[in-house]
């Protein structure tokens, strides 16, 4: 219906173009249908306004603590002093009071999260992997 609308009212503006102005007044108007119907597909063709709205991302103010944890993942591995400072309260955070730490975690990862450890001053040693953080957060969803 709309497209036999728009046909006879082109049709009509195009007749009253070539009545008024001749061959330029019939180019005129042609050229102004054609930017009209351009437009009006394009707006046809854009996103809606009421779209649903994407999920929303975590920030800053949705989880405070995220920026810290991320720093602490990302310095984790460059140091056994970063390390120790920040991702290991983390990892003793987790575990908990768990007395059987060292037994559920195993003799292997146990002594990256031993909380009676003293912190490490050596900032050139590297820290343990991101291998073995996955590892120790493995053990620590097995866990819960």
């Amino acid at each position: 219906m709309i497209t036999v609308l728009f046909s006879v009212a082109a049709a009509v503006l195009l007749a009253v173009g070539y009545a008024i102005a001749s061959v330029a007044g019939l180019f005129v108007t042609a050229v102004l249908i054609t930017v009209l119907a351009i437009v009006n597909v394009r707006a046809a063709l854009r996103p809606s306004q009421t779209a649903a709205a994407p999920a929303r991302e975590a920030r800053r103010p949705d989880f405070p603590g995220y920026a810290k944890l991320a720093a602490a993942v990302a310095w984790s591995g460059t140091s056994r002093h970063a390390w120790d400072c920040d991702l290991r309260p983390v990892l003793v955070r987790l575990l908990g009071p768990d007395p059987d730490g060292r037994r559920l975690l195993g003799e292997d990862l146990w002594p990256l999260v031993d909380p009676s450890r003293a912190r490490s001053g050596d900032r050139d040693a590297p820290g343990p992997s991101h291998q073995t953080l996955a590892a120790i957060l493995d053990r620590l969803e097995a866990l819960r």
